[in-house]
């Protein structure tokens, strides 16, 4: 309940978050000493090995063991002190009328306490200044990184988890206008630093690293340009891009460790999280090489989201009540692609600009390539998920293929049954929900990915287990899983069958009036087809009371019978959105629509066959086309 904030230049506050109350902090100089000078953003740092140890950084560190309650010095002045004259900027020198202040280079912006052992601590200043101490402060040696221009800013320092004697430091030169990664690591507990910046892009200054506590190889930076990752002892760094704008400066990230989720701050592009970066730990240089890479899944904890507020997301609260959305219920599966996918456009253009660029004549495709070009279908990856044995439970595509680390999520479903609709779903309405198949009890299960490319399917990876439990949140829980299933699937294929039969007496309805049209057009005048049509209005009519209910009913004589969808679809909108069993009512809903449902869909074929003979009919007597008729020609 105790939470630590800051204003600027050190202005801390510690706030009760039971009582509601705020106390200041902030530390001031002895009688007769020169004021403390603090950053904009100081450096705050709560001990790992004492939560009420507090270190705040202004130009000198000062050291709390009471909440900050009082403060000690445990450092002299670690930066370079006010200069006397300002060194130049962009080329020139500057009057003091026209800088706010010479003062506002000399402060500790950076600290960090080695998790392994809590007197080794490590400070870094505006002015580009690193030091450490071995003893808690009572001794601080200065560091030397090799190549840092002098007055970059030591923007992070972070301690690794796993060795005692090694740190990490990111620093920037950016306000020199230098926006090169600047990048560090020492090995011997501060007292040389290694340049690691390696393939980091030249354009991109470093903000924030951190260290896994797992895998002391896996690493993350946050550059101008986004979030990067290496694994291997070389430091070799991918671009992170799943979730994350094309370019985004992040300026701090920190590591959930229970739950190994990475927490990303932007500069004005708000939070990210990384959920669950373990499959990271397992990327290889070899796995890098591969044209696509599956990574192993986590155990995956399944549940329904609920919806607090009556309906999806923030319900009818209005667009000003703020709420961000929730990351997605399912398993997470994570897979690296090497390359983007180039279209032959693409290939091309690039092609094209290189010799422009190199003074060199550029090619004019022929008119079979430009042909190719445009009869290109954009390839996409395909994870099949399956049962334990082997058969295929849903199919998940994405598209387009970028390079990087990808993500889809599984959310324990089925495939919809429902008929194929390519609209997007309406979202305007809370209630509104899209269709989706049943929950799988929890299991073993397994993903294997594919890759799709000019008509052929080919694997890429080794397929990886997949294990969901159950959240066992329900406070009835389900006995039997096998027996939900088994009913889900009786469920699952009745209700396929029946919105099947209703999407075809929807179509042959839609076809009548061109039917209609069509016997008006021809130059036989034949009763007995305006005879047919009407009679097969009237029993698609009394199919469609079968299927969907009768909506005359209800505005003069009160409810009427529940349809078979409205039996079926009782059972998929409510017991498909929760984890427990069948009702009785849901079994009762189901024997009596699978015992009504054949002689429905019996009367619906034999429709069906007359609509056809009809346009048979129609096309003999040379009527013009109407929708879902093949003509036919005879020479």
């Amino acid at each position: 309940d105790i939470v630590y904030s800051q204003a600027q230049f050190g202005a801390l506050v510690r706030h009760d978050r039971k009582s509601g109350e705020r106390l200041y902090l902030r530390s001031f100089e002895k009688e007769g000493e020169p004021a403390y000078r603090f950053d904009w953003d100081a450096a705050l740092l709560i001990s790992r090995h004492d939560h009420a140890r507090l270190y705040h950084g202004g130009n000198m560190v000062l050291r709390s063991d009471d909440r900050g309650e009082s403060w000690r010095e445990v450092s002299p002045d670690l930066t370079r002190g006010v200069p006397k004259e300002l060194h130049h900027l962009m080329d020139r020198s500057w009057s003091s009328d026209e800088l706010v202040s010479k003062s506002s280079f000399a402060h500790i912006v950076s600290m960090a306490e080695s998790p392994l052992d809590e007197k080794r601590l490590y400070a870094g200043s505006g002015d580009g200044l690193l030091h450490y101490t071995h003893d808690g402060g009572t001794s601080w040696h200065r560091a030397t990184l090799t190549g840092l221009p002098e007055f970059a800013r030591i923007h992070q320092i972070t301690a690794s988890p796993t060795d005692v004697d090694v740190a990490y430091a990111a620093c920037h030169n950016f306000f020199a206008g230098d926006f090169r990664p600047w990048l560090y690591k020492t090995t011997d507990g501060g007292a040389h630093w290694t340049k690691i910046s390696a393939n980091l892009p030249e354009h991109g200054s470093t903000y924030t690293i951190a260290v896994d506590d797992v895998d002391p190889d896996l690493l993350f930076v946050g550059t101008m340009t986004g979030v990067f990752v290496s694994n291997t002892p070389a430091i070799q760094w991918v671009k992170l891009t799943a979730g994350l704008p094309a370019t985004v400066q992040v300026t701090d990230m920190e590591l959930q460790r229970d739950e190994d989720d990475l927490v990303i701050a932007t500069f004005g592009r708000g939070v990210y999280i990384l959920d669950d970066y373990t499959p990271l730990r397992g990327l290889s240089p070899k796995m890098l090489e591969e044209p696509a890479t599956l990574f192993p899944v986590a155990d995956a904890l399944m549940f329904v989201q609920a919806d607090p507020m009556g309906f999806r997301g923030v319900g009818f609260q209005g667009a000003s009540y703020y709420s961000a959305p929730n990351p997605e219920v399912g398993a997470v599966i994570t897979c690296y692609v090497k390359e983007d996918y180039k279209s032959l456009e693409k290939q091309r253009n690039e092609a094209e600009k290189k010799l422009q660029e190199a003074d060199k004549e550029v090619h004019y495709p022929t008119y079979e390539e430009l042909k190719r070009e445009a009869a290109e279908v954009e390839p996409y990856l395909l994870f099949v998920i399956s049962d334990a044995e082997g058969r295929p439970l849903r199919k998940i595509k994405k598209q387009p293929i970028k390079a990087g680390v990808q993500r889809v999520v599984w959310d324990f479903r089925t495939s919809p049954v429902v008929p194929i609709s390519l609209d997007p779903p309406d979202n305007s309405v809370p209630w509104n929900e899209p269709d989706r198949g049943y929950m799988v009890p929890p299991g073993s299960y397994q993903v294997s990915l594919y890759r799709y490319q000019d008509g052929k399917l080919s694997p890429a990876g080794s397929p990886q287990s997949l294990n969901c439990r159950s959240l066992n949140a329900a406070s009835l829980p389900l006995a039997d899983q096998e027996a939900l299933r088994i009913f889900n699937e009786k469920v699952a294929a009745l209700s396929r069958a029946i919105s099947a039969a209703d999407a075809h007496r929807g179509r042959l309805n839609e076809a009548l009036p061109y039917l209609e049209a069509a016997v008006m057009s021809v130059q036989v005048l034949d009763e007995s087809q305006l005879g047919e049509l009407a009679s097969i209005r009237a029993r698609l009519k009394e199919i469609n009371e079968d299927l969907n209910g009768d909506n005359l009913l209800p505005r003069y004589e009160g409810q009427a019978r529940m349809s078979l969808k409205g039996r079926t679809s009782l059972i998929t909108e409510s017991l498909w959105s929760t984890t427990a069993g069948p009702t009785g009512t849901y079994q009762r809903a189901y024997d009596e629509a699978h015992a009504t449902f054949g002689r429905v869909l019996a009367e619906l074929r034999q429709v069906h066959d007359r609509t056809r003979a009809l346009e048979d009919a129609l096309e003999r007597e040379g009527a013009p086309y109407t929708p879902g008729r093949m003509p036919v020609w005879k020479e």
